[in-house]
């Protein structure tokens, strides 16, 4: 049986690759690439664990392929394969990240072992760093949350005294005089710091158990009814898709409606340049009948790849600075998670983007 890793030998010469590439493939997924131009093309497409790298190519050096894995993606482990007078290069070659290196002709117990180990040395690699950004995050949630009612304090005074003063100046100027038109502008200024304060008390508030059955189609025609008229969602086709036995579940309607708000407001901006608007809402039953399914999905732009990781981090957005703070997509996630919930998101860039949250019908407390 096969283990879970990919493999991709890169050798310009056919006999060594397919040898290897027969050798290794019981074992792995394994795949071939004939120069370093193409290997470099192949592992920005596929995820790969571990290369075995030949380093007299035509074309790219393989010390500058290997240099541009490991800058691609340090947790690839690569292994170069070399002829005996090419060891001063291969053991070169360790000090740019290679894991070890191999002299041709190879011995096959040999081989299988050292890649053996550098899918063990790239999983832990995965692992390790995939703690760490959690670790990361974890600091940042806990020092967000213990700074974001002295900042919302700090930005709340001022604020109040903006307001008085443009107010002032809305009821002093006469209508149609320019003076109004700024006042204007300031005012609503004024509106979106105190939305993004609101957001930060939000985001730090412990929250409180206002939970009860409710109608989770009742909660997404509101917030869809509530923002009918709101930037590109009135000009979207908006599609509703219900399942006719979704039952009541206990959740509290006013955060889930807030989730909902935040979703349908991320997937407006997302097809502001797009010529096909569509939002599409779908909810449903899981198999096993103890969860309920509900999916967003936009006819947007997409997200990348590499920001698919990050999209729920506080304070991470890709919008322009007036469209999004990046606290939305975090306190969705939060709410979720406290209905004991989850939310992931499919999506590449160019292609749209779903949201797909899943709720327990009956929570464990």
């Amino acid at each position: 049986m096969k283990r879970e890793a990919n493999i991709l030998i890169v050798d310009d010469e056919l006999g060594p690759r397919e040898s290897l590439k027969v050798v290794l493939n019981p074992l792995f997924n394994v795949f071939v690439a004939e120069d370093g131009e193409k290997a470099l093309d192949f592992i920005r497409e596929v995820p790969i664990n571990l290369v075995t790298l030949d380093l007299k190519m035509p074309g790219i050096s393989g010390i500058e392929v290997l240099k541009e894995i490991k800058r691609y993606n340090p947790d690839i482990e690569v292994i170069i394969l070399t002829g005996y007078g090419s060891q001063n290069t291969a053991i070169e070659a360790l000090r740019f990240g290679a894991l070890d290196y191999i002299t041709k002709p190879f011995e096959i117990k040999q081989i299988k072992g050292v890649v053996e180990k550098g899918v063990g040395k790239s999983r832990s690699n995965i692992i390790r760093r995939y703690l760490e950004e959690q670790l990361i995050y974890a600091e940042k949630k806990a020092t967000l949350g213990q700074l974001a009612p002295k900042i919302a304090h700090e930005i709340n005074n001022p604020l109040q005294v903006i307001y008085g003063k443009t107010q002032q100046g809305l009821m002093k100027s006469k209508k149609g005089d320019i003076f109004t038109s700024y006042f204007k502008g300031i005012l609503s200024g004024a509106e979106k710091i105190d939305r993004i304060s609101q957001q930060l008390m939000t985001y730090s508030r412990p929250f409180r158990n206002k939970r009860r059955m409710i109608n989770i189609h009742n909660s997404l025609d509101d917030a869809l009814n509530l923002l009918k008229d709101f930037g590109e969602i009135k000009k979207c086709e908006i599609q509703r898709s219900y399942h006719d036995a979704v039952p009541l579940i206990k959740a509290d309607k006013f955060q889930l409606e807030q989730v909902f708000i935040n979703i349908i407001i991320n997937s407006s901006h997302a097809m502001e340049a797009e010529e096909v608007k569509r939002l599409i809402v779908k909810t449903n039953l899981c198999s096993n009948g103890t969860h309920i399914e509900i999916e967003i999905s936009d006819t947007g732009c997409g997200i990348a790849k590499e920001d698919l990781d990050k999209v729920f981090l506080p304070f991470f957005t890709t919008k322009e600075q007036e469209k999004g703070n990046g606290l939305g997509l975090s306190i969705v996630k939060m709410i979720v998670d406290k209905h004991q919930g989850n939310i992931d998101i499919i999506s590449k860039a160019g292609t749209g983007t779903v949201f797909k949250i899943t709720l327990p019908i009956v929570m464990d407390c």
